[in-house]
């Protein structure tokens, strides 16, 4: 099984956070506040810039990060760094999360713009998701919790693209 990150590179992580922020300060000439760095994502997720309400916060997966620690100081911190300061920089309108103003501030990094990683994650857990049975009258399905949930509060209905029937729970 993967090892946890050891606090030197908790360290090393949340240091190189900060330098791109800082950077990003220097290249847009603004006062962009350091946000606080967690290593709490698990999943195959790699690395997260998450905003709600005021708060902000930049997520990494630490079983990851301990599998391929160079390569995702490397890669993953400045992507989510970019991620922030598209948000900030461009805030007075709809930003694309991997698109042209993201790309920009990935070039100005000096930082590959790759959307996604490609590493071999075996050993890492995969997050389980619950599914609920339902029936048409061709063949079963099966719905997330999140659509289950919007049938039993009478939000909405899902039929069948087979047959068109509708989807009743089993």
């Amino acid at each position: 099984m993967n090892e946890a990150l050891s606090q030197t590179q908790k360290k090393i992580v949340v240091d190189e956070t900060s330098k791109f922020i800082r950077l990003a300060n220097q290249l847009f000439q603004a006062n962009y506040p350091l946000i606080p760095v967690q290593f709490d994502l698990t999943g195959h997720t790699i690395g997260m810039y998450k905003q709600w309400k005021n708060k902000k916060v930049i997520r990494y997966n630490e079983l990851i990060f301990s599998k391929y620690f160079e390569e995702n100081v490397r890669d993953t911190v400045p992507h989510e760094v970019a991620h922030y300061i598209a948000g900030m920089q461009y805030s007075k309108k709809v930003v694309r999360p991997h698109g042209l103003e993201w790309r920009s501030i990935m070039a100005q990094f000096g930082a590959d713009a790759s959307r996604t990683a490609r590493y071999d994650l075996t050993g890492i857990p995969k997050r389980q998701y619950s599914t609920i049975p339902y029936r048409c009258s061709c063949q079963a399905h099966q719905l997330g919790i999140r659509r289950h949930n919007k049938v039993t509060q009478r939000k909405t209905d899902y039929y069948c693209r087979n047959c068109g029937d509708l989807l009743k729970a089993v």
